[in-house]
């Protein structure tokens, strides 16, 4: 159960498609890197928001737990891609690589529909392994 409720955000036009949904786990290694990586998360999160081709997007942070889900739904891989080797992510990303104790993203199958990281959680553990 998150300790804060999880934090979405959806365009404001249709759909085409099922699209591309990325799931991502990341745990930091200690505790006291929490705040500053949620406000990391955020400033990400209001990227994705401005990204062609992004969708939806949700943030479920645990931070007691020092853990973070990300579930977010692109047009297409392209646009994914894209938005991964655009600054602020791609800075962030070498910046708590070294902070984090695990990380994982997968592709989830998409169900057309807004997805959430219960969703996305069940599809990736259903998935056979890779």
């Amino acid at each position: 159960m998150p300790v804060i409720p999880d934090l979405p955000w959806t365009a404001r036009r249709a759909f085409d498609g099922p699209g591309t949904v990325l799931y991502t786990e990341l745990h930091l290694r200690r505790l006291r890197d929490v705040p500053a990586f949620m406000a990391t998360s955020l400033t990400i999160l209001r990227q994705v928001a401005r990204s062609p081709g992004a969708r939806a997007a949700v943030l479920r942070a645990q931070p007691l737990a020092r853990s973070f889900a990300t579930v977010s739904w692109w047009d297409d891989e392209a646009a994914m891609r894209t938005f991964a080797r655009t600054d602020p992510h791609r800075t962030a990303m070498r910046r708590w690589a070294p902070r984090l104790s695990s990380f994982g993203n997968s592709a989830v199958p998409s169900t057309g529909t807004v997805p959430t990281v219960d969703a996305a959680a069940r599809a990736r553990a259903a998935a056979p392994p890779a």
